[in-house]
């Protein structure tokens, strides 16, 4: 086995691949993003000049399952369902709307699945599990008949209360493959045994369309690598924030749809430690998006449901991440009331903005930041991707200053606020509205954009610290490299009141998953002292079905379950700022962790020393803090020493990214080559 450690984040404009080794130094190549995925990697491996033999671990972060739900690059799909039941996945869905407030809002695109592809079967199994009506299999032969005639291959089986009882769907599932022996099929009740038909319908197709899609590329990925030399496992990076083989990412890819932005929460909660704060708040900043996550008290915040598209949810534990259509390539529109927008379109890789002088048309939060004098000619890839200031000046002017009737630099003041406005609204939202207040945590910016925002967006919000990675651009890529193995397991298991379980039957089935996930991280090459579980119930009060999951230590008791209640009672009231007094707490579930310890990335503490940063340049920088032009400091950040310290206005550059900070605020470099700002202008620690 080889001693270098590899990380690779797969986005749609740039692959980046971090390559660390055992004296803990690293090595970045970014390199172009190929229409197949993964020729990108390989194309890092002939830069790097490195052969697989020589890797220990190679660790992947993806937006393949985000992109192909995204773009619908799927093959065609076939939902098999109780009869009378497929109005789930259109008329009754959920009946909310992703902004209420938004009037020009579109309602969300049509299931993957046809109508006419929705096909029904007489079946009916209660909730409390009864079969009342066994599966007519006369029928279930037409159906998987009429399937097979019209060369649909790929199938979801998706019945009612499946989830107490699979029997019916595994018959189903049976005749299908008898009568179409080359055909996919999932059941629901093996996809996510969860209650709420919606989402178990919804995370049961696109997990099933995504089965293909992710099975090709693997096979490609892992062949291509096998050909270089590396005789080792590839792991994927989920969406919950841990890593899996790829025999579990091919049986459920839904679970990687989110798997790029988790990366990046991993970094940003990892990065945040070492610097010595356990609440963080992640800005990630790329050329479409931002993303924002959240640790509390060490811990990622997750969410059991969420959405790549709205309208199409995904029942699988994720790292709670809010996006906002807020990046680099994001444009300045006025909407029709004449109000100054910033996204969500964005221009994308190709044409680009207008400074990229591929054909660019539009004004861009990148070409306001060229005409602010914020981004050099010659400073984006160390000088790769040039950089035009006349495209930049006009396309801001004549998008935005003359509807403003302002100058070009005016107007690209007044389109990074607005950008900046979004990005913090984002952040409110992961944290305000969830009962948890902005100043009591530290903020790691990073992405591309992140470092170029990250201090206006922390002063907006009074939040004290902002930390910039060492290599902000490839923070993700890193990201990976700090993941452990990870192994979810739950269901649905209506207990009713709380007060009234049987709590024997409860601990008979945490170690029935129990044993299911430590299997799996045997599996995974996991020793079992490297692993460790935990468990939660899913409680809500009674007559409501949007749940908390409350930790559970140790065997149940009736003691521990009493506990269990008052916290969840706790942190109802800090989520919704009101309790329910008396009303009777109910037990929906019970789910199982299993976390592997793998051999991760740390990043090694720097001994300050006496060596002077290399001499900073100057070029005038329009700073909306001090009115107007300033002739501002321009330091190469790998001249910076540990301990080098300045206030702002500053601005640092390099090869991924461009970090400003802005006047008043003080800035250091702290012991893991972090750029440390302080927004308060007090200056900080080294």
């Amino acid at each position: 086995m080889g001693e270098l450690r590899i990380g690779v984040d797969i986005g749609g404009t740039f692959t980046d691949w971090v390559m660390a080794d055992p004296q803990g130094g690293v090595r970045v190549v970014k390199t172009p993003t190929t229409a197949d995925g993964f020729g990108g990697v390989f194309n890092a491996m002939d830069e790097a000049g490195v052969t697989g033999d020589r890797f220990r671990s190679f660790a992947h972060g993806t937006t393949l399952g985000t992109n192909a739900l995204i773009e619908r690059r799927l093959p065609r799909v076939a939902m098999v369902t109780t009869r009378g039941v497929t109005a789930v996945l259109t008329q009754a869905a959920r009946g909310s709307k992703e902004d209420i407030w938004d009037i020009y809002h579109e309602s969300p695109r049509p299931s993957i699945v046809k109508p006419r592809d929705r096909m029904e079967v007489t079946e009916r199994t209660l909730s409390s599990g009864e079969v009342r009506t066994p599966l007519d299999e006369k029928e279930a032969r037409r159906v998987a008949r009429i399937l097979k005639g019209r060369g649909i291959r790929t199938i979801a089986v998706c019945f009612l209360h499946s989830y107490t009882n699979g029997r019916n769907e595994r018959r189903m599932k049976e005749i299908i493959l008898e009568e179409h022996s080359e055909a996919l099929v999932r059941t629901s009740h093996e996809t996510i045994p969860r209650i709420l038909e919606y989402e178990r319908f919804t995370t049961t197709i696109l997990n099933v369309a995504l089965i293909p899609v992710m099975i090709d590329y693997l096979q490609a990925l892992e062949q291509g690598l096998r050909g270089r030399d590396y005789p080792g496992d590839v792991l994927i990076v989920q969406s919950a924030g841990g890593l899996m083989g790829v025999d579990a990412t091919s049986d459920i890819p839904v679970r990687t749809a989110n798997s790029g932005p988790s990366a990046g929460a991993i970094a940003a909660r990892e990065i945040g430690a070492l610097a010595g704060f356990e609440n963080i708040i992640g800005l990630d900043i790329g050329g479409t998006s931002t993303d924002v996550s959240v640790t509390l008290d060490g811990r990622l915040r997750t969410t059991e449901t969420w959405e790549v598209e709205w309208g199409h949810p995904i029942m699988f534990p994720a790292v709670d991440i809010i996006t906002v259509g807020a990046g680099g390539g994001s444009v300045a529109w006025f909407d029709p009331g004449g109000k100054l927008r910033s996204g969500p379109h964005s221009m994308g890789a190709v044409p680009g903005p207008a400074c990229y002088g591929k054909g660019g048309d539009q004004p861009t939060n990148t070409d306001a930041h060229v005409v602010m004098g914020n981004l050099r000619p010659g400073a984006m890839l160390g000088g790769a991707m040039e950089i035009s200031p006349e495209l930049a000046h006009k396309v801001i002017h004549d998008g935005i200053g003359r509807r403003l009737g302002a100058d070009a630099v005016s107007a690209a003041a007044a389109v990074i606020a607005v950008a900046e406005a979004n990005m913090a609204n984002a952040i409110r939202l992961a944290t305000m509205r969830r009962g948890l207040d902005p100043r009591d945590f530290a903020l790691v910016a990073f992405g591309g954009a992140g470092p170029f925002h990250g201090a206006r967006v922390a002063a907006q919000l009074r939040i004290p610290t902002v930390l910039v990675p060492p290599r902000p651009g490839l923070t993700s890529a890193l990201g990976c490299l700090m993941a452990d193995i990870r192994h979810d397991l739950g269901a649905s298991m209506f207990y009713g009141e709380a007060a009234a379980v049987d709590i024997d039957e409860m601990n008979d089935r945490f170690e029935e998953f129990d044993a299911r996930v430590r299997a799996a991280l045997d599996r995974e090459g996991i020793p079992p002292e490297n692993q460790f579980v935990e468990k939660t119930i899913d409680m809500c009060y009674a007559g409501q079905w949007r749940v908390f999951a409350i930790p559970v230590i140790g065997r149940m008791t009736a003691e521990s379950l009493s506990e269990s209640v008052e916290l969840f009672r706790k942190l109802y009231l800090q989520r919704f700022t009101f309790d329910l007094g008396e009303r009777e707490v109910e037990i929906h579930g019970i789910n199982v962790t299993g976390t592997g310890i793998s051999d991760k990335y740390r990043p090694q503490a720097v001994e300050a020393d006496s060596a002077a940063p290399g001499t900073s340049a100057s070029r005038p920088v329009y700073w909306r803090e001090a009115g107007g032009w300033v002739d501002t400091p321009v330091w190469s950040r790998p001249s910076l020493p540990v301990g080098f310290r300045t206030v702002g206005p500053a601005v640092v550059e390099q090869m991924d990214s461009t970090t400003l900070a802005p006047p008043g605020m003080s800035l250091h470099v702290d012991r893991y080559l972090n750029l440390v700002l302080d927004t308060t202008g007090r200056g900080g620690e080294g």
